[in-house]
Parts: C-alpha cells; structure tokens; sequence
C-alpha cells in the first residue's frame, strides 16, 4: 500500500480513540450519530423479505478470494494483500464509528455470582414461575413480528435468518450486525426461546452493547411485554442461573427437573438446559446476578 493511502485509513482510528478516551464524547456520538444511523440502515434493510448481511458477507468473501488469486497467479503478492486489506479496514472503520462508540460510553459494572443458597432460591422461583405460566410460546414468525415493539423500537425489524447452520455450528442463537444494522435470529431454534433473544438483539440496535447489560435490559423489556416473551426471559434466566449453579452444585439441575411441571420441563430440555459460563462469556451471566436482586413477579421497567 502506498503511503499516500495509509493516512485517510488512520483517520477512523484516530477518531476511535478519541471516542475511548473521553466517554462523554462518546455518548454523544452514539446519540447524535451512530445509533441514528443503525437504526436507519435497519429500517432500510428492513424492506427486504430477507437478511442482506448473510448474501453480503458471501460475496465479499468470493468476491476477496478471486481478487487476490488472480493477483497471486501473476505474482502480485502486495496486490494481493491490497485486496484483503482495504476491505478490512473499510469494515473496521465502520464497526469502529457505528458500534463500538456505544460500548465506550457504557459504565459497565461486572457482577460477582451469587452464592449457592441465593442461586438455588432464584432457579426455585424461575422454576415455580414457569410451572405457573400458562403462555404459548409464539410462533416464530410471530414472535419476530412483535418482537420491535416489545423492545420499545417500532418499525425495527427482526429477521430469522437465511441459512442457520453456521449459527448453530458457532452455538449463537441471534445476532446485530452493525455494518447492516439488521438484527438475526436463528428461526429454528425451540419457539420459547426466540420472543427473548430477538428482543435482546434488538437492544444492541438501541445503543446496549454490553452483552450483560443487553440481557437484563431484555429481561425488564420482556416482562413488560408479558405472554410468551415473559415465558421466554424467565426460561433463559434459568438456564443461566441454573448454568452457575450447576458449577456449585452438579445434581441442583436434577433437583431442579424433579420440581417442573411436566409443560415446564418440555420447555426446559427443548430449550438446551442449562448454560455454562464459560460456554455463553460471563457477561451474560450479569443476569442472574441482577435478579439475585430483584423481585421476580413485577415489572421493572422504569
């Protein structure tokens, strides 16, 4: 790469550090930049029956590999690193001023786990509020159509995705793509999960980046909402909170089974079950520290 094109590159990065080193700077521009534009691009991509960054990232991908092995052929090796270059950093740039401003103006506080006594007693009420609920999990059609208005965004749109498989393969249920701003969820996954990880992505879409605090802003949103997006946030804090509790304790998730309903441990084992720190990141988790805290049975939006 020739000198002259490495400064208009070193601009986005300059732009990023500023934004880490003073939080208050990047507040305001998550406010007044980055978080209008994600949740334009989502509107915009919105229109289309289907997700464009899964297309999108394909082509980019064929579209690099045949650059650079023509390149090679000829033996252009600079060229051919050109051709993966600018477009990682043209990537970069844009994930360095759409998304993380969002993230560099959190005050993120990470939780310490509850004890095995607390923990117990959160997972025994999650289990007797899910024995007592008697929501149907939505369809998943349906619960990514009503999902937005759940989340406090109407006319966002969350979309189940193309081809799955590669979700499944890296264990991610959805997904926020910044570069598009459209919001992905694995539409096969067991119906009582889908009404709670859309609405989680989605508060990546209204500026939440920590992954614990998406979470239990997922949870205070989902309670609202009632039906079966309540059915889903209390079912997913279980499997966290019985996650943690497992590493204490490896026969609570039994005790926990031999307390469910039989419509309450459907659900369970359909969902996966519990889920371990280290399989989902520890931030996630901050939920079930959070609701260590919290009254179970109200509703704690603001």
């Amino acid at each position: 790469m020739k000198r002259g094109h490495i400064w208009p590159w070193a601009i986005p990065g300059l732009a990023a550090l500023a934004l880490r080193l003073s939080p208050a700077l990047a507040l305001a521009w998550a406010r007044g930049v980055s978080r209008p534009l994600l949740r334009a691009m989502n509107r915009g991509t919105g229109r289309l029956p289907f997700p464009l960054a899964e297309p999108l990232a394909l082509l980019l991908a064929a579209a690099l590999l045949g650059a650079s092995a023509r390149r090679l052929r000829r033996g252009c090796w600079r060229d051919a690193l050109r051709a993966f270059l600018l477009p990682a950093l043209a990537l970069l740039s844009a994930y360095a001023l759409l998304w993380l401003p969002n993230g560099f103006s959190e005050a993120v506080q990470r939780p310490v786990s509850p004890d095995p006594g607390r923990l117990e007693a959160l997972c025994g009420a999650l289990v007797d509020a899910l024995n007592a609920d008697a929501a149907e999990p939505p369809a998943p059609a349906d619960a990514l159509a009503t999902a937005p208005a759940a989340a406090g965004l109407p006319g966002a749109r969350a979309k189940a995705a193309r081809y799955p498989e590669w979700m499944r393969a890296k264990r991610v249920a959805g997904l926020f793509v910044p570069w598009t701003g459209e919001v992905l969820v694995d539409g096969g996954a067991a119906p009582a999960l889908i009404p709670y990880t859309a609405v989680h992505e989605l508060m990546h879409l209204s500026g939440v980046a920590d992954e614990g605090m998406a979470n239990i802003a997922a949870w205070r949103r989902c309670m609202d909402a009632g039906g079966g997006f309540a059915l889903s946030a209390r079912l997913w804090a279980l499997r966290y909170a019985a996650g943690l509790l497992a590493g204490a304790d490896a026969r609570a998730p039994e005790r926990l089974e031999a307390r469910m309903s039989p419509a309450a441990l459907a659900l369970w084992r359909a969902s996966g079950g519990p889920i371990a720190p280290r399989s989902a990141g520890g931030s996630y988790h901050a939920l079930v520290s959070w609701l260590s805290r919290q009254p179970l049975h109200t509703s704690t939006q603001p």
